[in-house]
């Protein structure tokens, strides 16, 4: 989002690329964020790009929703079972809300309003999650 609000699309135009070149995540993490959950119902994965670990998620999850802020980035995503891929910014998801177990961002916070995804978190999180 820009000092307006607006949000500014730096990927967009590079989506295809922007997926050969995504940096690929440890099992482990993977795991582990699995394990922390209270249950593996339900997990958002915000800022998805094209998907990495969305894909990874739904080995673990029994729905994974994937959202980014980009329409470009989100129809380069390849479709993968058990992954709702949306096009939707950080701070107003459109879940229900207590509706996931768990939220990941790979490598996107930084571009979060951060006040208001942290309220966004709260809100469609379970407890414990």
């Amino acid at each position: 989002m820009n000092e307006d609000g607006v949000f500014e699309d730096h990927f967009g135009g590079h989506a295809d690329q922007y997926a050969a070149h995504r940096p690929t995540y440890p099992a482990a993490w993977f795991d582990w964020i699995a394990g922390a959950a209270p249950a593996p119902r339900a997990v958002w994965d915000c800022g998805t790009g094209t998907g990495q670990a969305a894909r990874a998620l739904a080995a673990r999850f029994d729905q994974v929703f994937a959202t980014d802020a980009s329409a470009d980035q989100i129809g380069a995503a390849a479709p993968h079972r058990g992954v709702a891929f949306t096009v939707a910014p950080a701070e107003a998801s459109g879940l229900p809300d207590q509706s996931v177990d768990a939220v990941t961002v790979a490598e996107a916070l930084h571009w979060f309003d951060h006040d208001a995804f942290w309220a966004e978190v709260r809100r469609v999180a379970r407890p414990g999650a």
